[in-house]
């Protein structure tokens, strides 16, 4: 039987990641007109493409800047799974401190095996690493936000089916409202701890809040963040955060990332419709998890994207 070792990730391990990840790619295209894809060897990609198929971890570049702003101490772990010294599989982690339904948690937002050696335990060994993480440092549970694909992994380690979520076409809309937005200019994380983020919640609100801060891969010139506003919000009885982030491909859309000291109400999802007609959007497109989708009190169209939250308490 093999010999698997978990550990943290370090920036040397950036190519054998960047190599994993490229075998769950079965081709690779470049999008063109009205997104069709058209197949291009992997060298006659740029950096921007390989990233809009293939995320950070597909060229050694980008994963090397990814690794380093996750070890620099942002609550992000990278994990990898080793055989016989080969890095055979790799996990990403995200400590949350949020309300419930989540409260202290670990999100694993990645969980990713060479497909060669899928049947000796890689999976197994990261999961049953990362609850002895979470048991150490007193989690009330972990975390899977999109555990779809892997369900029978997750369900042989006893995590459950805890939550589903969707993502929603709201129309912009001027309403009389009475807030107040300012440019967000202070982006510490101890700003949200303890706060709940009802929109825009893909991974954990940990995770998310990387996105609110500008200019990441400023050095990769395409892959800059659409046009956005950081915004500060305050309503009567609350206060919030958001990340208004215009779509890469549809200007009359913007997406809303929203933190909230207190749960969502209608106020805030009507100064948020008010901002953004003002703005001159027509729709903002927000996910949410089940519970929340009740408090929006506003006609919502789903889109057709979804996630399974899966979880298992400690």
């Amino acid at each position: 039987m093999s010999q698997i070792t978990v550990r943290q990730a370090n920036l040397s391990d950036a190519s054998s990641i960047t190599a994993l990840n490229n075998r769950l790619i079965a081709r690779w295209v470049r999008y063109g007109i009205d997104n069709e894809e058209l197949p291009t060897g992997y060298d006659d990609l740029t950096l921007f493409e390989r990233w809009l198929q293939g995320g950070p971890w597909s060229s050694i570049e980008m994963c090397a800047v990814h690794i380093a702003s996750l070890l620099r101490g942002t609550d992000g772990i990278p994990l990898v799974a080793e055989v016989e010294g080969e890095v055979g599989a790799e996990a990403e982690i995200f400590i949350g401190q949020e309300p419930e339904p989540f409260g202290h948690h670990i999100n694993v937002s990645r969980l990713a095996v060479h497909p060669e050696l899928a049947d000796i335990g890689l999976g197994s060994a990261l999961l049953t690493y990362i609850l002895q993480i979470a048991a150490a440092i007193r989690c009330r549970r972990v975390t899977v936000a999109d555990a779809s694909d892997d369900a029978a992994l997750y369900e042989h380690h006893r995590f459950h089916r805890a939550h589903s979520g969707q993502r929603l076409a709201i129309s912009a809309q001027e309403g009389r409202v009475f807030y107040r937005a300012t440019e967000l200019t202070s982006f510490q994380p101890e700003l949200i701890k303890g706060w709940h983020m009802p929109l825009g919640r893909y991974q954990n609100a940990r995770q998310e809040w990387e996105r609110i801060v500008p200019g990441f891969w400023n050095s990769v010139p395409e892959i800059v963040e659409p046009e956005a506003a950081r915004l500060s919000l305050t309503i009567t009885g609350q206060e919030a955060y958001a990340l208004m982030q215009a779509d890469r491909y549809d200007p009359s859309r913007v997406h809303v990332y929203l933190w909230s000291k207190r749960p969502i109400n209608h106020l805030l999802v009507m100064a948020l419709r008010d901002w953004a007609a003002r703005q001159g959007y027509e729709t903002l497109v927000a996910f949410a998890w089940d519970y929340v989708i009740p408090l929006l009190e506003v006609d919502a169209a789903p889109d057709g994207y979804n996630q399974v939250l899966y979880e298992r308490a400690l």
